[in-house]
């Protein structure tokens, strides 16, 4: 498949044959009609899933590929999130479009990301350090928003709101636009509980999944998995790891900022509760119980996970308790993740299959 679709089938991304593909188009052909045989209830609960995907997808790339553990993705989410708010509530009137709105609620998580990452890695912390620093960040972050429910804390039209969530303030309320793209007149609006928000969202997965393969099975992602394994030794090879290191971590900050806008175009609504440690925890138990080595396992493990945290919400506080009981079974059982490492003994069972047979 390598010879057809080059990097796509690259030999550090699962899916080198043509079954894989096969069934990948069959995953798209009824994810395009999912729409006509969908209630609108579960319509609007698929194209929430679909928005934390792209989280998950950076964590996969900066931790599975690069080594870089982030406890601070809701971070850059919540960037993401209020950045594109506050600009949708101040230019979507006067300009028509979110066009501006969605290039601040992208640029403004991958300057911060750059700051901090520039800080982290030039100090050549890792490990458990970042991990620990972007906590802390995020929490800070939590903090400080809770704090601005008072009437000083206006940015242009947008009032903060503290705990009460943006663009809410004492009975005057305007809240985060959905988005709207168009050149010129009319505008196309892709309102979260509509079927066109779905189908924006399922492609861009469908993209950003493709383009992460192609990035993972380069010469950069080999790079990248360098890294992982022997950072030491990869530098002495003369890569700047440091460079690398901070331009992945700002990939994964540009993919929360992504999930972050389009939850606000869901939701129409963001509170400072996406800073949580919650919402930072729970992008590691889905890539790491999948398998954070694999993209593919990630997207998958990540949709099942969220669906099954929804079910167990219905019986009470169970679900973050039941997916931290699940991470620690993984963990025991199968380090590399619940999918990757299925997939592996599969292989492994059918090589020695094939030699019994030759024998």
């Amino acid at each position: 498949m390598e010879r057809y679709l080059g990097g796509l089938a690259g030999p550090h991304e699962m899916g080198r044959h043509w079954g894989f593909w096969v069934g990948f188009l069959a995953v798209i052909a009824v994810g395009a009609a999912a729409p006509d045989f969908l209630s609108r209830y579960e319509l609007l609960n698929v194209s929430n899933f679909l928005t934390n995907v792209f989280l998950a997808l950076g964590l996969c790339v900066m931790w599975g590929f690069c080594g870089i553990l982030s406890l601070g993705q809701g971070a850059f989410l919540g960037l993401g999130g209020y950045a594109y708010g506050i600009a949708g509530i101040n230019f979507i009137e006067s300009h028509g479009h979110t066009w501006a709105a969605l290039g601040i609620g992208l640029a403004v998580p991958v300057l911060v990301a750059a700051v901090l990452g520039f800080i982290m890695f030039y100090a050549r912390l890792r490990g458990v350090y970042v991990a620990i620093l972007m906590l802390v960040v995020t929490l800070l972050l939590e903090t400080f928003l809770n704090q601005t429910a008072g009437q000083g804390w206006f940015i242009g039209d947008a009032h903060l709101g503290g705990n009460n969530g943006l663009g809410r303030f004492s009975g005057v309320i305007r809240e985060p636009p959905a988005l709207q793209f168009g050149i010129g007149d009319p505008d196309f609006e892709f309102n979260g509980r509509t079927r066109a928000f779905y189908f924006l969202t399922f492609g861009l997965v469908v993209v950003v999944y493709l383009g992460l393969r192609w990035l993972v099975n380069s010469k950069a992602g080999r790079v990248m998995i360098a890294i992982r394994e022997d950072a030491e030794r990869t530098a002495a090879l003369g890569y700047d790891i440091r460079l690398i290191q901070l331009g992945v971590f700002c990939l994964g900050a540009f993919l929360a900022g992504l999930s972050g806008i389009l939850y606000v175009s869901w939701e129409s609504f963001i509170t400072p509760s996406v800073f949580g440690v919650q919402n930072n925890i729970l992008p590691v138990i889905w890539v790491a119980v999948a398998g954070r080595k694999s993209l593919t396992a990630t997207v998958i493990g990540t949709l099942v996970l969220i669906w099954l945290s929804q079910k167990l919400a219905v019986q009470g506080n169970y679900a973050l308790v039941v997916q931290g009981a699940i991470l620690i079974l993984v963990m025991m059982l199968l380090p590399e993740g619940a999918i990757t490492g299925l997939v592996a003994r599969f292989h492994a069972l059918r090589q020695w299959l094939a030699r019994g047979a030759s024998a």
